[in-house]
């Protein structure tokens, strides 16, 4: 892993994923949020949400601060018809956060549109029963063909993917998946979706969760944790 404290955000493409503990760990002033996102994460019911979304707030500002010039509190989102974050005065950045599982992830991009996902393995899901509901014809056919031991890792790998896929060109849940097929190339996906040309990959974090990023330009990708001096 890298250490939060040596990742700086330079421009280009960043896709980042991080243990929620870990970014809580960072100093409190690092990790600042404006009153309304505060206010707007106290409205989710569950802590463990409010934590995580907290967390992937606060890398969020933590990267951007210094990119900025500003204090992470200052770093004020809006948030389009979509539900989509933006930063109204920096037109060029795009970004992306997800968190899920005890990690958070988050995608910074001056280069092209970028989505990102995290998907924990804290409980058990019934692929068998799920994979015909967001799976392409082809897909599916593809995930019954594989052992069934690793189905389920296929089954995590593509649910993450398309997510981070469909984040990336604006449409999230609104989209029907089953329509959404990814195309393999290597061990990354392609999408040619809304009038961009994807390229998605993904990454097994250390407990079994799925991180994933698309981005129609190259994305540096990084795992990264707290490490106290």
């Amino acid at each position: 892993m890298t250490r939060l404290s040596d990742l700086v955000f330079t421009g280009g493409a960043l896709a980042v994923a991080a243990p929620a503990v870990s970014v809580a760990d960072l100093p409190a002033a690092c990790r600042a949020l404006p009153p309304d996102e505060t206010a707007r994460i106290a409205r989710f019911r569950q802590e463990r949400d409010r934590q995580e979304r907290e967390a992937a707030h606060g890398l969020l500002r933590y990267l951007l601060g210094p990119w900025l010039g500003r204090a992470p509190a200052e770093v004020v989102l809006a948030r389009d018809a979509g539900d989509r974050p933006f930063l109204p005065d920096a037109p060029d950045l795009d970004l992306n956060l997800s968190h899920g599982g005890g990690w958070v992830a988050v995608g910074l991009s001056v280069t092209s549109r970028i989505g990102v996902d995290v998907e924990g393995v804290s409980r058990p899901v019934d692929w068998v029963s799920l994979a015909p509901h967001f799976m392409h014809p082809a897909e599916l056919a593809d995930y019954r063909g594989l052992p069934a031991g690793a189905r389920p890792r296929r089954a995590l790998e593509l649910w993450s993917v398309k997510e981070a896929c469909l984040k990336a060109t604006g449409e999230g849940l609104v989209a029907e998946p089953r329509s959404v097929r990814l195309m393999p190339e290597g061990a990354s996906w392609r999408l040619t979706r809304n009038g961009l040309s994807l390229r998605a990959d993904s990454l097994v974090l250390e407990d079994g969760a799925r991180f994933a990023w698309a981005a129609e330009a190259p994305v540096r990708a990084v795992v990264a944790a707290h490490v106290p001096a």
